[in-house]
């Protein structure tokens, strides 16, 4: 008879793991600059629209690893639970508000972003995500530079310029959470 350990043990989950394909911090940032690097030379409607969506989608991502990894930093030495980085939270909760389970500390949501151009790609992602795809339209021929979101209020926005707008604020983001991880 053989003794097999659980399939999820530490142990076995250890010996399966393959360490290198845990992401570092920067991933999250990386993927955004991915999907907007690849947008900003896709002329082609439908194929920009994917990739914007799954920007939009990597920025909303962004905020909520980086809330999660603020919420579980650290390990109490006591009880073995996930404690808190107090700064990364106050850092974050400049741009999203940020909640945790109850139950659960491993559930963590950001909503009500407080930054102007984060709220507006919450609203677009939840849009694209929950109810229809992006309206995107051509306003003139340079595209991909002349892809604008549509609005029914009649305030088109350019694509791609919201796109960096928000990239810029994410790597200010991770510059303000550096910086307090490293005083």
């Amino acid at each position: 008879m053989s003794h097999h350990r659980p399939t999820n043990s530490l142990d076995n989950i250890l010996d399966r793991m393959d360490i290198g394909t845990i992401a570092d911090p920067g991933d999250k940032i990386r993927e955004c600059e991915f999907f907007l690097g690849l947008a900003s030379t896709e002329p082609d409607r439908t194929r920009f629209r994917w990739l914007i969506s799954a920007y939009l989608n990597a920025v909303y991502s962004y905020f909520e690893i980086t809330a999660l990894s603020a919420f579980t930093a650290f390990t109490d030495p006591k009880t073995g639970a996930p404690a808190e980085n107090t700064e990364a939270l106050e850092n974050l909760s400049a741009y999203v508000c940020i909640s945790q389970g109850k139950k659960n500390p491993y559930y963590v949501k950001t909503s009500d972003p407080k930054h102007q151009v984060i709220a507006r790609i919450y609203e677009l992602r939840k849009t694209t995500t929950h109810r229809f795809p992006s309206l995107i339209r051509a306003a003139g021929a340079n595209l991909p530079a002349d892809f604008y979101f549509f609005s029914f209020e009649g305030k088109d926005e350019p694509v791609l310029a919201l796109c960096h707008d928000a990239l810029t604020i994410i790597k200010q983001v991770q510059a303000e959470l550096d910086a307090s991880t490293s005083s």
